[in-house]
């Protein structure tokens, strides 16, 4: 019965705006205004609710695929290979971390299976390696000091030959300069290889001076020395069936052999590589001069193989033509 006269007297208040406001002042400002709708709540003499602020919508977080957690495998397993290299660490890891009779027995024992498989496999591998000669290395290069001797003396009788061979076919370009120590040294290391095998060779100088002590005749480079990349002297080129120039084309090929000083031996064995590359050589001399490449499959046999590692059976039946090749 009494909330009549006292809404009237709100009422008549905010009409009036006067002593009602003037209480209103006296308040402190807050977080509780009335918005418009609560004119009408109260004339209707309804309870005013203040309405809920929705809060701002928000892209749906994208649902990241869940991976499943692979569970552990428990109980008893074949002890393969893949087991001991999944296994073997933690079981290390373990004994050390707490070294129980029990934690170092697993660790030892673990340790003398991979031990046992080892010895196994080794087994096996000499067994089927002196059985196939085309994967027993010995017979490639034998491992005994005399064959290991035959062979090396092989290769080296080889070179000899090689340089001989391209000595009847080309000569080289020895390049110096008048203030390189080792042209000096270089020039008279080209004269022996021409007494030994009979290799032609001509001086050609990149600043227009020759090595002290030098008396024969010396060419000016024409461009040579920077045509063919070449850095240090002295340098010697091998150029097989030297043409000269034919209307300022240079029709020759050339073989680098050496860059800085080479004593004799290790001269000739870059001018036989120098044969090698150029194709110049005989079958037999390259047959010696290839024995360290013996049983080796070529790079292009290689690249063309295919094999199927389900198949093992199919291995040897492949890859022998390949090898017996060589």
């Amino acid at each position: 019965m009494q909330l009549i006269p006292l809404c009237a007297l709100l009422l008549a208040g905010l009409l009036s705006g006067t002593a009602v406001a003037q209480d209103i002042d006296t308040v402190k400002p807050n977080d509780n205004k009335l918005d418009e709708g609560y004119g009408d709540a109260f004339v209707n003499y309804k309870p005013y609710l203040k309405p809920v602020e929705k809060p701002p919508e928000t892209a749906p977080k994208p649902q990241s695929a869940t991976v499943p957690v692979a569970k552990p495998e428990t109980g008893k397993q074949p002890v393969t290979v893949e087991w001991l290299r999944a296994n073997y660490p933690k079981l290390e890891d373990r004994a050390i971390n707490n070294p129980t009779e029990d934690n170092i027995t697993a660790y030892l024992y673990a340790k003398r299976i991979i031990m046992d498989k080892a010895q196994q496999f080794s087994n096996m591998v000499i067994k089927v390696n002196n059985q196939d000669p085309l994967l027993n290395e010995n017979n490639r290069v034998p491992y005994a000091s005399g064959g290991a001797l035959s062979v090396r003396n092989a290769n080296y009788l080889a070179q000899q030959q090689a340089v001989r061979e391209l000595a009847r076919v080309g000569g080289a370009i020895v390049f110096v300069d008048g203030h390189c120590r080792f042209c000096t040294q270089e020039i008279p290391v080209m004269e022996g290889i021409r007494k030994t095998f009979g290799l032609e060779y001509l001086v050609v100088t990149i600043d227009g001076t020759v090595p002290k002590n030098f008396r024969g005749q010396a060419q000016i480079d024409n461009g040579l020395f920077q045509k063919l990349g070449l850095k240090l002297t002295p340098s010697v080129v091998f150029v097989p069936s030297p043409k000269g120039y034919k209307q300022g084309i240079d029709p020759n090929s050339y073989f680098i052999i050496a860059q800085g000083f080479y004593a004799q031996d290790e001269l000739a064995k870059q001018i036989a590589f120098a044969g090698h590359d150029s194709k110049l050589l005989t079958a037999d001399t390259m047959r010696d001069l290839n024995v360290w490449d013996r049983g080796v499959a070529s790079t292009d046999d290689l690249q063309a193989l295919e094999l199927d590692v389900n198949k093992p059976g199919t291995f040897k039946q492949t890859l022998q033509p390949i090898l017996l090749k060589q």
